[in-house]
């Protein structure tokens, strides 16, 4: 155990964070030790190769050269590189929280009655606030704080008590904070239900949605953008509230940090693929525009790296609007983006993708060789993959044989209900186009609309191009 939370968090490490570690490690301040910086040479090497953890005597043997292999010793060495691992992430963010540190030095100052110090200290924090571009829930919690300790202050020290506490701009405050932190949480919570079909209460936000829309909140663009994602993921049919959102949030775009940004463009692109699932082909561009605009902004990187399943979504856009060229381009760019373990084995899964795309069914079995199906989603949507090449190929034997086997394995997996009920649609149409005669055009009439009254069906589109 303690050999995965320590590896785990090594390879949460950024490549320019590697060196700062190394100086951490190495100072006496906090480490009087060396050979906690001697482990983590060792095993950040293996980290940045992206191979797993090596063994334990060959972890002690690097570590300790001239001692006989003791692993009581290399499991405390190794506990306590990984508490040293979280003192330095804790270090970090609290040098990017400046104005946290603000707040806590001001009440360090109040508590010590250091009165001139603290006066100080609050008038640049003041100044910071004034300054900071952000007016999302980080800046109104940072708000209030800042408030909350100016009142702190006024009624325990004798000069202020007769001052103004700004009661009702805190109230105003703290009703601005719960509003946005509410929307963003409810949208949240549409997300997940929407995929694990999980009923949530909304607690108290129906009963304040009347006073949202008044123009009083709405002018608040942090508000009014939850709102309106808070409108089109409860309402699929609220296409005015997405563009009201999309509008809103590239005009105040510099008002929301990074990760922020990243979560409205996931809205988005949620919303637009569950119009692009029902039918509405329309949203196909737009995804892809949500996608390209967000990689442009290097929205989707977390620590330099672009997960696989954002990778996957794009690779299925992009060959549903048969922007081959530009995939190719995104193939081979951003697979340097991968995480080394999935690299090899997503590239390939997604070049036969394209390949198939292109009809070129010889070099789609090539690439599946080089693909571990570790992930579920991927497992499905190679084995549709498949399926589509045995029927192109006419192998209606191979076909049949697959289809059972495809039935048998989504049944024994916990897969989500979108997904049991898409794939399970899919093949008991392939089963119906294939027993169909050719001459029935009574039949394919009827098998087409019944495809094309299937809520949800990813494959509609080649489904239909078979009858």
């Amino acid at each position: 155990m303690e050999n995965y939370k320590l590896y785990e968090s090594l390879r949460m490490l950024s490549k320019k964070e590697v060196l700062p570690v190394k100086r951490f490690l190495r100072s006496p301040f906090f480490v009087l030790r060396n050979d906690v910086g001697d482990l983590f040479e060792v095993l950040i090497k293996y980290c940045l190769k992206g191979k797993p953890f090596p063994e334990k005597e060959v972890v002690f043997q690097k570590t300790f050269p001239e001692r006989e292999y003791d692993y009581t010793l290399l499991r405390g060495t190794m506990s306590d590189l990984f508490e040293l691992i979280e003192e330095y992430f804790l270090i970090q963010k609290r040098r990017e929280g400046r104005l946290q540190s603000r707040h806590l030095l001001a009440e360090i100052y109040r508590e010590r009655k250091l009165s001139k110090s603290y006066q100080t200290v609050v008038k640049k924090t003041a100044k910071m606030l004034e300054k900071e571009p952000l007016r999302n829930a980080f800046f109104y919690r940072q708000f209030l704080d800042f408030q909350l300790e100016e009142m702190e202050f006024k009624v325990n020290d004798n000069d202020q008590r007769t001052k103004n506490f700004n009661l009702a701009e805190i109230s105003e405050t703290i009703d601005v904070l719960y509003l946005i932190q509410k929307l963003k949480h409810t949208c949240t919570q549409f997300t997940h239900q929407k995929v694990f079909k999980t009923d949530y209460d909304f607690g108290l936000l129906p009963l304040f949605l009347e006073e949202i829309e008044q123009e009083r909140y709405l002018k608040i663009p942090a508000i009014a953008i939850y709102y309106y994602c808070y409108r089109f993921l409860s309402n699929p049919n609220e296409s005015d509230s997405f563009e009201k959102f999309k509008t809103l949030l590239f005009e105040n775009k510099e008002k929301f940090d990074h990760l922020e940004l990243r979560g409205f463009y996931l809205f988005a692109i949620n919303f637009c693929i569950r119009k692009l699932n029902q039918g509405e082909t329309k949203f196909g561009q737009e995804v892809l525009t949500w996608y390209q605009n967000g990689l442009e902004e290097d929205y989707f990187l977390e620590n330099e790296t672009l997960s696989r399943f954002t990778y996957n979504n794009i690779v299925a856009v992009g060959i549903l609007l048969e922007e081959f060229d530009w995939l190719e381009k995104f193939i081979s760019t951003y697979a340097k983006k991968l995480d080394v373990v999935y690299r090899e084995s997503t590239v390939s899964f997604n070049t036969a993708r394209v390949e198939y795309s292109r009809g070129n069914y010889g070099a789609v079995m090539t690439h599946l060789q080089y693909v571990e199906f570790k992930d579920l989603i991927n497992n499905l949507i190679a084995k549709t993959m498949l399926m589509k090449v045995y029927y192109e190929l006419k192998e209606f034997d191979l076909l049949f044989s697959h289809l059972d086997n495809f039935q048998i394995f989504i049944r024994r997996r916990e897969v989500s209900d979108f997904h049991r009920r898409n794939f399970m649609s899919i093949i008991r149409f392939v089963k119906k186009i294939v027993g169909l005669p050719e001459m029935d055009k009574k039949g394919r009439k009827a098998l087409r609309e019944e495809i094309e009254n299937e809520e949800i069906l990813t494959e509609r589109k080649w489904l239909l191009s078979k009858t």
